[in-house]
């Protein structure tokens, strides 16, 4: 028999779907969709944590599919690619989560309260229940809804050392950003600047044989980087606006829907118009 949620868990729950109401920007995305998809490949610059309300999260991560339902927590403790499904609630008929990308910022001063200890790689993603963690991400959520970004921040950290106590602290092995990883933060600022070469050699500082032997080695190229950054922008666009497909093209550089529709469900294995909440 499963136990029933603790008061602190419901009132988690509930702060948490105030939470995805909001209309004002968030350091955290609401991820919605309204039609079960599934996603190939996937890519995740970092550690995260998405916490699905309604529906359910199936992730793959070259193995067996992990499943991770309301009342629980994906942990991703670092970069790496997944296959995903969002599956919609049987009676809501929608799917919403809460996505949180976890800052740089904030495992850095999660490390500065642990010193002279030593850090594993990450691992394999885990499933979280939500009771292990909910007075740390209470504190995360009413910071938020309070309109204090800075307490927020902290009380991240606390998120983040709480579940370094469940053993889970390979989030918090640092990693160097690698050429290629850079390249995608710059792209994913701006997806829809027309980025030329030059543009990415003048910022790093290499020049353009440098560039293209570096990135040789590390088996990609400049141009799959351009367009793989903005796919990536575009799938965020779609799972968290009610943007439409046209839309959503333009903002990443695209002119044609009708391009940037091939070019996204030979990435991901779906059409866009499949994904999201709209």
């Amino acid at each position: 028999m499963n136990a029933e949620p603790s008061p602190g868990h419901l009132l988690l729950l509930a702060r948490l779907h105030e939470l995805a109401s909001q209309d004002s920007a968030l350091p955290c995305l609401c991820v919605r969709a309204v039609q079960a998809h599934h996603i190939k490949a996937v890519d995740i610059t970092g550690p995260a944590l998405v916490i699905p309300l309604r529906g359910t999260k199936r992730c793959r991560e070259g193995g067996d599919w992990l499943r991770i339902e309301p009342g629980q927590m994906l942990l991703v403790p670092g970069a790496r690619s997944l296959d995903v499904e969002n599956i919609p609630d049987d009676v809501v008929g929608d799917y919403t989560a809460i996505a949180i990308g976890i800052e740089p910022a904030t495992l850095e001063a999660a490390r500065q309260l642990l010193p002279d200890r030593a850090f594993g790689q990450p691992g394999p993603v885990a499933r979280i229940a939500l009771d292990d963690v909910a007075l740390a991400l209470l504190n995360w959520v009413d910071a938020l809804l309070a309109g204090e970004t800075v307490f927020a921040c902290h009380a991240m950290a606390g998120v983040v050392l709480r579940l370094h106590a469940l053993g889970h602290g390979g989030l918090l092995a640092p990693v160097t950003p690698s050429l290629g990883e850079q390249i995608r933060a710059m792209v994913v600022a701006e997806p829809a600047r027309d980025w030329s070469s030059s543009d990415i050699e003048q910022a790093l500082g290499l020049s353009g044989a440098t560039l293209r032997r570096q990135l040789a080695a590390g088996g990609t190229s400049l141009r799959e980087l351009i367009i793989g950054a903005r796919l990536a922008q575009a799938l965020i666009l779609l799972q968290s606006t009610r943007l439409p497909v046209k839309s959503v093209a333009m903002r990443v550089g695209y002119a044609s829907t009708a391009s940037f529709s091939k070019r996204f469900a030979e990435r991901y294995g779906v059409e866009p118009s499949r994904v999201g909440g709209v």
